[in-house]
């Protein structure tokens, strides 16, 4: 009768230990990025944090992406006329 209690024990610690290693790695590649963009770091190709922080932030649940899936070229477009007063 113990085993579904340890089980369910053992999987909070693999989620909790999982939610560490996430977090640990969006702080790093959050970091690398703003060193690289100060220039503190010069020799480093931001292309790994950045497909690393995209990575992990899809992991929470964040996406990036557009809200409605429209493109740029999709957006309603302003006449010149209404912006002239």
């Amino acid at each position: 009768m113990a085993e579904p209690q340890e089980n369910q024990e053992q999987e909070k610690d693999f989620s909790l230990l999982g939610d560490f290693v996430r977090l640990a790695v969006l702080t790093w590649s959050i970091a690398m990025l703003s060193l690289n963009y100060l220039g503190y770091v010069k020799a480093m190709d931001p292309t790994f944090p950045a497909s690393l922080l995209t990575g992990t932030m899809a992991s929470f649940g964040v996406n990036v992406g557009r809200a409605n899936g429209k493109k740029k070229d999709d957006m309603p477009k302003v006449e010149e006329t209404s912006l002239k007063r």
